[in-house]
């Protein structure tokens, strides 16, 4: 655990900041903050040079955190639990996915800022990628992989990233397979594979279930309820969880580390190893889908 300066003087009241502007922009305005003595919570994904950004965070005693809203449920720490339980064995195989359907040609052709590379620069693998990428990640308790490769990309008219798909290769055979994007219907899933079981998640993003209720991405929202556990066997049980808003359980972690002056590292390496894995496959992806080792 990182231990914030205690009785550090302040200049006003505010004592964290969040940060939604584009990615592009991003790396300045945490940097600004810390040096103000502001703990940041930043938008995902992240952008070249977030290493320094980070560190400035630390050199600061502030906390950093991404806005990775779906690792702060009730659900999500409950499945965390079950897999370091042993409940689904080793880890071996994920399957992730966040899709949806743009709504019209104007915004699939740069009119939003996930479809504009100057606001976005990843594109949509930035923005729609992040979730499965971070699954992934979690899945395999942030082990870094040992190769990956973007198999799959479409560019729109602005040569930005509007759909995509590739291969995650971990040690000892293991793997995982995403794809994510703005050309198919809305899925927003993760099945996480074990030799004993395995865990199914098919509502990662809004934690709506399969409703069509977009309006749980833009408004709070009490969701993320239910997951389904299969056996070895493959007998599948919906397992029921408390539900909760999950952006409002992150802001709560957030500013209980806040309140109580202990930093804790672990969400800052989450981040930075999800960051490594996104900046190798988008290498990938400019690259014409080469292997990229890390």
């Amino acid at each position: 655990m990182w231990s914030a300066t205690k009785g550090r003087p302040k200049t006003n009241s505010i004592d964290e900041v969040y940060l939604p502007v584009p990615t592009a922009l991003r790396n300045d305005w945490i940097k600004k903050a810390a040096r103000a003595g502001k703990h940041v919570y930043a938008e995902k994904p992240l952008a070249d040079g977030v290493e320094e950004a980070i560190e400035v965070c630390q050199e600061n005693g502030v906390q950093f955190m991404d806005g990775t809203m779906w690792l702060h449920s009730n659900r999500t720490k409950e499945i965390e639990e079950r897999i370091a339980n042993g409940d689904i064995g080793e880890v071996c195989r994920v399957t992730s996915a966040f899709t949806f359907k743009a709504p019209d040609k104007e915004w699939y052709e740069g009119g939003n800022g996930r479809t504009d590379k100057t606001r976005e620069p990843m594109g949509c693998f930035g923005d729609q990628g992040w979730y499965p990428i971070s699954a992934t990640m979690w899945s395999f308790n942030y082990e870094l992989p040992e190769k990956v490769q973007m198999t799959h990309v479409s560019k729109n008219s602005v040569d930005t990233i509007v759909a995509c798909g590739g291969t995650i290769w971990f040690s000892g055979g293991r793997m995982a397979t995403f794809d994510a994007g703005c050309e198919l219907a809305h899925r927003s899933q993760v099945e996480t594979v074990g030799d004993a079981g395995l865990i199914k998640i098919d509502d990662l993003v809004g934690g709506q279930g399969r409703t069509g209720y977009f309006a749980a991405y833009g408004e709070r929202f009490t969701g993320s309820s239910r997951y389904t556990f299969g056996d070895a066997e493959g007998k599948d049980t919906v397992q029921e969880v408390e539900p909760c808003d999950h952006v409002v359980k992150l802001v709560e972690t957030f500013s209980d580390i806040v309140l109580s002056g202990d930093l804790d590292s672990q969400w800052p390496e989450r981040s930075l190893a999800c960051h490594k894995v996104m900046s190798a496959l988008f290498e990938s992806a400019e690259s014409g889908g080469v292997v990229v080792t890390l």
